[in-house]
């Protein structure tokens, strides 16, 4: 049977006396932590007026790992909810990369009919052993979703790590570039792909049909 911790229980979730209880158990934890950020939190419950839009937005972004840690303690999670983060943070290189240099990059230096030229074979077969991931001798599509997953994050780590130094890794850069507007634009990099998620482009996304 799932306890809460704090000396609280389930039946005060839904009474407002039991919601105060686990509002003092946050702020003594956040006090523990960081009395700088609790005096924020105090000062802007007791006048919100004064609290502009930017620094409202500030404060709830401060406020959001110490919500975090409480969860994790209030439920007994806290070993789940740290291996969530880590695993947060292993994947963050990917969506930056993926931003700054698939779509903002490599989606702009060569359009749909441009990409087609490209032997996307032949640049990933000379890719892999920069990124230390193989591609080559699996027709696109035939590649497990895991061999899929570990080779664009490795791509997105090297090409991070190339970026800090343009100079020295103009050549593997402009691998990578070649590799992900083929895997962009091309029907069969983006077949190859198809279970990744870095070699995407944004779309439109209707609500009503998910």
């Amino acid at each position: 049977m799932l306890t809460p911790g704090f000396a609280l229980s389930f039946p005060d979730f839904y009474t407002r006396g039991g919601l105060i209880k686990v509002d003092a158990a946050f702020l003594a934890e956040l006090a523990a932590s960081d009395m700088g950020l609790w005096t924020r939190l105090i000062a802007a419950r007791k006048d919100a007026a004064k609290l502009d839009a930017n620094a409202e937005s500030q404060l709830l972004i401060d406020l959001a790992p110490h919500v975090d840690d409480f969860i994790g303690k209030l439920f007994g999670i806290s070993k789940e909810v740290s291996a969530l983060a880590a695993r947060h943070h292993e994947l963050a290189p990917l969506f930056e990369v993926k931003r700054q240099f698939v779509q903002r990059k490599a989606a702009k230096a060569f359009d749909a009919e441009a990409a087609t030229a490209l032997d996307g074979e032949k640049v990933g077969s000379e890719l892999e052993p920069l990124v230390g991931a193989p591609l080559r001798g699996a027709a696109p599509g035939d590649i497990a979703n895991a061999a899929i997953a570990t080779f664009e994050l490795a791509f997105a780590h090297h090409v991070t790590r190339w970026q800090a130094d343009e100079a020295t890794f103009s050549g593997a850069l402009d691998l990578a570039l070649r590799y992900a507007a083929w895997a962009l634009h091309t029907e069969a990099g983006r077949h190859r792909h198809h279970s990744g998620v870095l070699f995407k482009l944004p779309g439109k996304i209707d609500p009503l049909h998910l």
